[in-house]
């Protein structure tokens, strides 16, 4: 059962990178079609990329901002000695 879902899976992504390469053939024509057109096509495509990035890195920051502390103390040893036993319960 595990080996016929991992082959289904991989047949998926493999079914999905197909259709996504016809995705772009707008894109292609139209920066094909005029030199000046490419620069402000590769702008707008970081613009909508750079910005899942920006949410995420806030997401993590706000969300994970109480945990980073004792992790950077621990990490760095400044706080040695305070806490020995290390498990689940007390590290959440």
């Amino acid at each position: 059962m595990k080996h016929l879902t991992k082959l289904i899976t991989v047949l998926f992504f493999l079914i999905l990178q197909i259709s996504a390469n016809a995705q772009c053939a707008m894109c292609k024509a139209t920066a094909e079609s005029n030199d000046a057109v490419g620069g402000g096509l590769n702008a707008g495509i970081e613009y909508i990329l750079i910005i899942p990035y920006l949410l995420l890195g806030a997401f993590v920051l706000i969300v994970l901002r109480g945990k980073m502390k004792p992790f950077w103390k621990d990490l760095t040893g400044k706080d040695k000695g305070k806490q020995t036993d290390f498990n689940a319960e007390n590290w959440y």
